[in-house]
């Protein structure tokens, strides 16, 4: 079990001071990758699309200039300067929001989105909150919903994810993730995988994973 390396007020001064740099420094690594996971959502003029983990909203404004009248998106973070930012980005006449809250929590109805990006998000969490982060996009998703998860990944270079972890542990602010298997955590979580891809970003692989809302297990005959 990992250690945690960080608590909520923590991470979210952290992010609320990295706010105003984001898109500096983080976003053209992350950009290219957060729109091909949104190319595979195939995104309908009528959905209803939730972005956790929405950071400065460029994921958000990307989704809301896809979806119709008819659609709406949800972006939600954690830090409040985050939320500013994307509802800056966001037009103000359209129906899509932002919420400051916690994936542990989502403060959404049951069966609520047609789709869900978390893009560079999941990984920021311990194992197990990874599945209770899981557990509720399963609620708020609708029947047959589809998810995109982008996380570094396990899956293609045990040593580059060793240097990661390593680079977490002594720098566990500047480096607050660690590598996933994004295929196998959303298998667990009882979703359906339909299609994973790996990128790179310099030397880090991504994995972008693609997958439905399946039947609970206790809904399983």
């Amino acid at each position: 079990m990992r250690k945690q390396t960080r608590n909520s007020r923590e991470s979210k001064a952290w992010y609320n001071a990295l706010s105003r740099y984001y898109d500096v420094l983080i976003d053209p690594f992350q950009g290219r990758l957060r729109r091909r996971g949104i190319g595979f959502l195939g995104v309908s003029a009528d959905d209803h699309i939730l972005d956790i983990g929405c950071g400065t909203g460029r994921g958000s404004t990307t989704l809301q200039n896809l979806v119709g009248p008819d659609g709406k998106v949800v972006g939600i973070d954690v830090a409040e300067q985050m939320c500013r930012l994307t509802r800056d980005r966001l037009e103000g006449d359209t129906p899509s929001a932002v919420v400051c809250g916690d994936a542990l929590a989502l403060p959404f109805d049951s069966d609520s989105f047609d789709a869900v990006l978390v893009s560079f998000t999941l990984e920021l969490f311990e194992d197990e909150l990874q599945m209770v982060v899981l557990e509720e996009i399963r609620r708020v998703l609708a029947p047959r919903g589809r998810i995109c998860v982008i996380a570094p990944s396990t899956a293609a270079s045990s040593l580059v994810s060793l240097f990661y972890e390593r680079l977490n542990d002594v720098f566990p602010t500047l480096v607050d993730s660690r590598p996933l298997d994004g295929r196998g955590v959303l298998a667990r979580a009882d979703f359906e995988v339909v299609q994973t891809e790996i990128e790179w970003v310099l030397v880090v692989p991504v994995e972008l994973v693609f997958a439905r809302r399946g039947p609970s297990t206790g809904d399983r005959s």
